[in-house]
């Protein structure tokens, strides 16, 4: 190819649509724009890029040329890389529809087909992420599913296909708290380390989403061979992951959160103090501004979890200021925004508890029912029930501080609405029961109404109904386990 590509697009420009030349002349300056780019970083030269795509890809298109597919892929690669770089969303519009194209005109025995279907995939779950449409996250898991099924055992691609699946069916699990989903991404992202070789550079980004897939499982089942299967699999993405690497704060943070929910489980401080020493370093590590509110999210966790054990006013204090810097970071319309309102709320309450401060206990509730207020109230958003609950335990406490009777019914209000949208099964549920019955108990012992200690008493046996039915399963479990032991 010559060392002046703008030359030689010029030069190809000239000759007819049809001209045998043009097509792959043009293509293949694009590659060398694109290449450019790459090395660079330059965004002309992936503009440059990306318009001699589109000119191939235009003089194929009026020749009714079967290899349009192909270089539909190339002009959809061009915007996508340009994406990853600059983060701008109409490059991964434009990215999707290119490729949707493209898998529209191939046929299914094309042997670049699957790797169509799995562009395409991968850049609806990004976009997800942006938008949080959910017909986004469906559409990527039908096309990655179909992609897989069209490739051999030994195909070089299908470690990538199987965790780019399984992270699809993690994110869909985040929105929608489906089970079933959690199940098949651990299933999807299983299968592609166990084909990894150990020296591939890919396998420690496949630990670190397995290791953070049995995390969520763990916090919808409770189950604790799972925050042991996380810690063990996102420890292993650390040790394989070079100091330099950009992944390395991701996989730092996510085995800090391991660490993090473990303690909330069992109450050990060792586990707590290790999961503030990762996280804290992978927020020094990070070189990515993107990816920092991530970062500072998690460690404001951890910093808020010992203060609830420890009582070191440092703690709460730390945990703030980064969930306040978090929400600075924010767009107003980003699909995270609701969650970390509800972090700094919980930090506001958790410092309430120690301060008395009643301005602690406001700022809870304003963020907490920002969050509420800013998360659609239908099926599809699992977390709605999180921040119910923790408004309705926001103003228990407030009433508790000053009497005021709207606000002892403003918390039974939102916990009995976070009660009605927590499935039956999930871990959570017996506790959010006990909850609202100690609510309704509050309430009577101020008002001596029967009928609010009728509620509590109803409430709390069908916690104990359901933490009994979910011991006697844990024993089958156990029982079924030792009898049939996994090799």
């Amino acid at each position: 190819m010559t060392e002046n590509p703008a030359f030689m697009q010029a030069f190809l420009l000239s000759l007819k649509d049809d001209d045998p030349l043009k097509a792959d002349g043009l293509n293949l300056c694009g590659d060398e724009f694109l290449r450019a780019f790459l090395i660079s970083g330059n965004y002309g030269y992936s503009s440059k890029a990306i318009t001699a795509y589109e000119q191939a890809a235009g003089c194929l298109s009026v020749a009714g040329d079967p290899r349009l597919g192909m270089f539909l892929k190339d002009v959809g690669a061009g915007y996508q890389e340009r994406y990853k770089r600059f983060g701008q969303l109409d490059d991964l519009q434009k990215a999707i529809a290119a490729w949707r194209k493209a898998v529209a005109i191939t046929a299914e025995e094309h042997a670049n087909f699957p790797n169509l279907l799995g562009n395409l995939g991968a850049s609806l779950s990004i976009r997800f992420e942006h938008t949080g449409d959910l017909n986004d996250i469906i559409e990527a898991i039908r096309n990655q599913e179909r992609a897989i099924k069209l490739i051999p055992e030994e195909h070089a691609e299908l470690s990538t296909l199987l965790n780019t699946l399984g992270n699809a069916f993690s994110r869909r699990f985040e929105r929608t708290g489906n089970l079933d989903d959690i199940v098949q991404a651990i299933q999807n992202q299983q299968r592609a380390v166990h084909i990894t070789p150990d020296e591939h550079t890919d396998l420690p980004s496949y630990l670190s989403n397995l290791g953070s897939s049995f995390l969520a499982r763990f916090e919808n089942t409770g189950d604790l061979e799972d925050i042991s299967e996380a810690i063990r699999n996102l420890q292993r993405a650390v040790q394989l992951t070079p100091d330099r690497d950009p992944n390395l704060p991701f996989c730092l943070s996510n085995l800090g959160t391991s660490f993090s929910r473990r303690f909330e489980h069992t109450g050990n401080l060792d586990d707590i103090s290790e999961a503030i020493r990762l996280q804290q370093r992978s927020a020094q590590l990070t070189r990515d501004d993107a990816a920092l509110p991530v970062l500072l999210t998690n460690l404001g966790h951890s910093l808020s979890c010992r203060f609830k054990r420890t009582g070191d006013p440092n703690d709460i204090s730390e945990a703030i200021k980064n969930q306040r810097y978090v929400i600075q970071l924010t767009p107003v319309n980003h699909p995270k925004r609701p969650s970390r309102l509800n972090n700094l709320g919980n930090s506001f309450l958790q410092q309430f508890k120690r301060s008395g401060h009643l301005e602690d206990i406001s700022e809870a509730i304003k963020n907490i029912q920002l969050a509420v207020r800013l998360t659609p109230d239908s099926d599809g958003y699992a977390d709605l029930p999180i921040w119910l609950n923790n408004l309705g335990n926001s103003f228990l406490y407030r009433f508790e501080h000053t009497g005021d009777m709207d606000n002892i019914s403003e918390a039974i209000r939102h916990q009995q609405r976070a009660v009605q949208l927590t499935p039956d099964g999930h871990a959570d549920l017996p506790g959010r029961l006990n909850s609202l019955g100690n609510t309704f108990l509050r309430r009577f012992e101020h008002t001596g109404d029967l009928g609010d200690v009728s509620e509590a008493i109803q409430n709390q046996q069908h916690a104990v109904q359901l933490t009994e039915r979910h011991a006697q399963h844990a024993d089958a479990q156990q029982s079924r386990k030792f009898i049939f032991p996994s090799f």
